[in-house]
Order: structure tokens, then sequence, then C-alpha cells
């Protein structure tokens, strides 16, 4: 029979006992980290033979065996357990602790959503507008934003788009958004602005921070979709200062699809309506699963939990635990965050020498430490690259390449090589 506690599984620890690493190992030295991110390369499966390039961590990593594990673990539990279902509600709230302390804020501001879609139509709809009141975004906002935003003309709000793509043209150049990037577009009658932290087409990395403090001290809130940052970078909600943020575990915290999380400023919920867009017993305060029959008003809990449904994939709580755990305890947030950016600082030198620019800020401070899209925007590359086993993305900006923990300098120098094979057969730079 499966284990009647979870808390009797360390999952994390089953591939790193292999490995021959302990969780509480110091990642010191820069030749110490790079040894065991190396070593980490091991647990994911489809990478570790180096046959295949996966440089599209940005759309979706490989999975691991530390999500394997988890798994199993769960169909173990569903097979031959009388009642799991428990069991899955303790890795949802230790789940929830992880993310917290990833996080920088309370268990409570967070809640589990279905996708970085819901978590953001769940303040959207929840905001109190008149007709005539206006939110500003990038026009090149992801469409998560974007026609979530759109969606509430019907009713009266203004969407006001900051024209980036024309100043682009223009110059050339992409540049991050600040807070100068919105004041133009912002008045009287903004009720929010919205944005990515990481732009999906760029890499482009956003002042989240310097947007709130300039705006939300003047009753302006601030959404943000983290979808592009977190799990490849350190994050501190409490230091962006937004009011509501979403984002999903399947990129950079290599969760299973089908589970994404909503932070909410507890000051903030106050502030919206207070009837959730979906309305389950999950949010509801005042009643229990044995008497749901409330007498009265119904009170909805007053933090971003009422935004939560009661059941949920208990397979992705049970992998995003597993992940967790082994992200924050074992490679650290910040390490991850440093590997990354080294590996982009080699792809800038490989592209250099290749005469390929690479597209967006050039600074860390704006720019992402996973995701860089290569100006190379004749069609055939991207074909070419998948028969060699490069696995990328095609936008319309050009080829984006973005890294996970698993990859490392050598990944890069495989591009490299495909990239002059690609030259030699006549694919143009451009």
């Amino acid at each position: 029979m499966a284990p009647s506690n979870t808390h009797d599984i360390k999952t994390p620890n089953t591939h790193l006992m292999n490995c021959q690493i302990g969780t509480s190992q110091h990642l010191g030295s820069a030749p110490e980290k790079e040894s065991l991110f190396t070593i980490f390369r091991r647990l994911v499966p489809l990478v570790s033979n180096g046959k295949i390039i996966h440089l599209n961590a940005g759309f979706m990593p490989p999975s691991n065996l530390v999500v394997g594990d988890a798994m199993g673990r769960f169909c173990s539990e569903a097979l031959h357990h009388e009642s799991p279902k428990p069991l899955w509600k303790q890795d949802t709230e230790q789940l929830r602790s992880l993310l917290a302390r990833y996080l920088q804020t309370e268990p409570s501001s967070l809640a589990f959503v279905r996708d970085t879609t819901e978590g953001l139509s769940s303040f959207m709809h929840g905001l109190w507008f008149e007709k005539g009141d206006n939110v500003v975004i990038l026009d090149c906002e992801h469409p998560n934003q974007l026609y979530g935003w759109l969606s509430l003309r019907a009713k009266g709000l203004e969407v006001r788009l900051v024209p980036t793509m024309a100043r682009t043209a223009k110059t050339g150049r992409i540049e991050a958004a600040n807070a100068s990037t919105f004041a133009p577009y912002v008045d009287s009658k903004t009720r929010a602005i919205g944005l990515s932290s990481v732009m999906f087409h760029s890499g482009q990395r956003n002042d989240v921070a310097d947007v709130c403090a300039r705006f939300r001290s003047q009753g302006i809130h601030v959404l943000a979709d983290l979808t592009q940052e977190v799990g490849f970078a350190d994050v501190n909600i409490a230091s962006l200062g937004v009011s509501a943020a979403s984002f999903s575990m399947h990129k950079g915290l290599n969760t299973p699809t089908g589970i994404a999380v909503l932070y909410m400023d507890p000051e903030v919920v106050a502030e919206l309506d207070p009837v959730p867009p979906l309305v389950g017993f999950g949010g509801i305060a005042n009643m229990s699963e044995d008497a749901p029959l409330v007498e009265g008003p119904i009170e909805f809990h007053p933090t971003a939990r009422r935004y939560e449904h009661t059941n949920m994939g208990w397979i992705n709580a049970v992998c995003g635990r597993a992940f967790m755990e082994f992200y924050l305890d074992v490679m650290g947030p910040k390490n991850v965050e440093n590997h990354l950016y080294s590996i982009g600082d080699h792809l800038r030198r490989a592209c250099t020498a290749l005469g390929i620019e690479i597209i967006g800020p050039q600074n860390r401070k704006q720019h992402s430490s996973h995701l860089y899209v290569l100006r190379l925007q004749d069609d055939r590359w991207y074909g070419h690259m998948r028969e060699a086993g490069v696995i990328v993305t095609k936008l319309a900006t050009g080829i984006r390449v973005s890294f996970g923990f698993y990859n490392n300098v050598t990944d890069v120098d495989k591009l490299a090589d495909v990239v002059r094979a690609g030259i030699a057969q006549g694919i143009p730079l451009a």
C-alpha cells in the first residue's frame, strides 16, 4: 500500500542520492555550481544524452525525474490507497507554503487556478470601473493580458495601448518598459496597468517595481503576468508591489500543465467585487462540506482563497510540491538565475561571432535570464534547426531560444554549429 503520509516521501532526494548529492550541500564557487548543474542535467532524460538540444523552456521544458517520481507516487496512491485525496490536499498546502517562501509572501495571498488566463481574469472581472474609465497596457502584450482587458470594452472600459511596436519599427530597438513608458497614457480615469514582467517575444524584463512605485500610490492597480520569470529568477513579489499577479507553473517551475497561481495583495482583495467571477464553495468562508446551506449572507474568504476551487488537478499539486522542494532546497533560485545568465552570456558571444543580432536590451537588469530571440527571420531557419534536433520557438521577431536549468554552454556551441551549417547551405542571416 502507498504511504499514508505525504511527509514520509521526499521525492526530490531519490534521484539526488543516485547522483550522490545531498539536499544540504552548499553551492559555493562558480565551478562548484556548474559541476552541480551538470549533474542536475542527468535528471532530464530527453537532454541528458546530448542528442536533443532543447532550447524551448519558455514554451515548455522537458520533464525531469523529480517530477516523474512524483507522478509515480500519485499513481500508486490512486491505485492502492483507499482514500488518497486528503494526502493530496496536504501536498497542495505544502506547495502553497513553498511558493509563499519563494515569493516572500504569506500563503493566504496565493490561490491555485487552472492557468494564467484564469488568474488574470479573476482580477480583471473583479475590478470596479465606470463607463469611460481606462486601463493601460503595451500593444505587444501577451494575449492573456491583451484580450482579457479588450473583452471588457463592451462594458464601457477603455483599453489604451502604448504603441511600442511602431516605436520599435522606427528605431529598430526594443526597450524594457518602466513607469515613464506608461505615464503619457495614464490620467485620472485610469483604473489599472497590465504588463508582463518578462515579454515572451523579446526577453525584455520590464521594471514592474518602478511602475508600481509610480502609480499605485495614485490608486492605480498593477496586474502582472510573471509566467516568464518565476522559476527562471529569484522573485520577491512584495518588493514588486503589484496589486495582483498570476503565473503558470508549467514553464520555469517544471510542473505539468493545468495549474497556475494567483497572487492578490490582501488590501486589494477588499477593493474588488466581493463575488468572484466563478463561485464555488471553496471560496465561501461561512460554510462547511457537511453543512453546505448557509443561513444568511454568503461570506467569501477575505483573501485570494475566494478565487480558488475546492477540487483541482491533484497530480499537479503533487508534482509541484516535489519540484518546488528541489528548486528551493537543492538548486536555489538565485543559483538557477545566475546559471541561466551565464549561458545567455555565452550565447551573446557566440551570436556576435556569427554576426547574429539578439533583439531587446543587452544589460541583465532589462533582459530576462533565460529567454533570447535571435533575429533569424528567414522561414528556413526553424525547419533547419528542427532537422538538426534543436528545439526552439519560431516567432515573427525571429528564433526564440530559452534555457532551463538543464541547459549548458555545450548546447549553445552545438546551436552555433547548426547555424554555421545553415549559413553554408545559403540560409540568410535575416
